[in-house]
């Protein structure tokens, strides 16, 4: 019966201390969802912060009590580090803000052609760090910029940028989102360079930040802008269309995407693949570098103007053919362009390094050198495994 008793005051007493002890209401905290770092024109204070943070009564418009304002609020400050700028904020954001939200960093083109080799160390070190962020580079303007976009199809303007991004490399795949420990990974190795992908807005207006924008049916709005190639933390190229394509099929990033391949004068043959696999093989030939790489590619014809009898098996093995040399063609022109910039994107290096491990603790602090003048192979192999419903299109009289 003691011991009844006993477990019972227990668990009256757990009852009583249960609960979060730190617990604090929305509209008691600033709660940060993105972070834009652009470059300062004074020395003295080098960066340019803009913190994005949620608005709980602008959030709750759509509720029955109504609300007021937008959704989200922008506050920006300048300072010497990236810590000083957090703890500067208290100047202007009336709340304590904090970053265990935080989703999103877009950083200036200006910063990121300077140097982003220790801009991220705030992020590795910190107690309650966390790098498992996407971050982005604001392509031809700022980050304070694109984040004061008004939105017309997401709640926020993070979301927007981070579902555009997600549902590219899902559908296409130009660009995949690249987390804050993979960025240090990068600037960190010896074997691959960083690249990251590009944002702006499509269709710059005055009202781009204001509630405006939202009564326009062709608003201004987020768009992926290729991707962004690094040399030593510093933003050396941009790559476009095919081109930043070629990087995520060689590093088997794209999920899905359309290849579209003349087939005669003015026809075109689009074949959307769906199982991409590649590979990566170093080797050393007489004591230089040699790149293989194998890439397997499955799809489908989805669309095509071209006038060929596809129930043919040996007219879809010269598609085949066809598809596979374009594509051959566009890779190793994206690698040539790496290999001019002397930025290993792609990770040669780090397959070199695995694979010869004597050679590359030798010739490593040269690799920039001996991968700009190494030597690339591909081997191609694309398969057509269905011509849709139609096995020919149809002709207009």
């Amino acid at each position: 019966m003691k011991n009844y008793l006993l477990l019972l005051w227990i668990a009256a007493i757990c009852l009583c201390v249960s609960g979060c002890s730190n617990y604090r209401e929305l509209n008691q905290i600033g709660v940060i969802i993105g972070m834009g770092i652009d470059e300062n024109k004074n020395s003295e204070e080098p960066y340019k912060v803009t913190y994005q943070i949620i608005n709980p009564s602008g959030l709750s418009q759509g509720s029955s009590t109504g609300g007021q304002g937008l959704p989200v609020i922008n506050y920006t400050v300048t300072a010497k580090t990236l810590v000083e700028a957090l703890k500067k904020a208290s100047v202007v954001i009336p709340r304590e803000h904090i970053t265990s939200h935080l989703s999103l960093i877009i950083i200036g083109e200006k910063l990121a052609r300077n140097d982003l080799s220790l801009l991220f160390d705030a992020l590795d070190r910190g107690k309650q760090a966390r790098t498992s962020i996407p971050v982005f580079i604001a392509r031809d303007g700022t980050a304070e910029k694109l984040l004061g976009v008004i939105e017309p199809f997401e709640v926020t303007p993070v979301k927007s940028i981070l579902s555009t991004s997600q549902n590219n490399q899902k559908m296409y795949g130009i660009v995949s989102n690249v987390q804050g420990y993979e960025v240090i990974s990068m600037l960190l190795s010896e074997g691959k360079d960083l690249s990251l992908p590009g944002i702006n807005i499509n269709k710059p207006s005055q009202k781009a930040e204001e509630a405006g924008n939202l009564e326009n049916t062709s608003p201004s709005a987020m768009q992926v802008k290729g991707l962004a190639m690094f040399r030593k933390g510093k933003l050396v190229r941009w790559l476009d269309g095919d081109e930043a394509r070629s990087v995520q099929l060689v590093t088997s990033e794209v999920k899905s995407t359309a290849l579209v391949f003349p087939c005669n004068i003015n026809e075109n043959i689009t074949v959307t693949a769906t199982g991409i696999k590649s590979k990566i093989k170093t080797k050393i030939r007489r004591g230089q570098p040699f790149i293989h790489t194998d890439l397997n590619v499955m799809g489908e014809i989805t669309e095509t103007s071209c006038q060929k009898d596809l129930s043919n098996p040996k007219v879809l093995k010269e598609l085949e053919k066809e598809v596979q040399k374009e594509l051959q063609k566009e890779i190793k022109k994206t690698i040539h362009i790496a290999q001019k910039e002397k930025a290993d994107i792609f990770g040669f290096g780090d397959s070199l390094s695995r694979t010869n491990p004597s050679y590359w603790r030798q010739y490593k602090q040269n690799w920039e050198n001996l991968f700009s003048s190494a030597k690339i192979s591909m081997n191609v192999n694309v398969s057509i495994v269905n011509t849709g419903m139609r096995t020919n299109p149809y002709e207009v009289n």
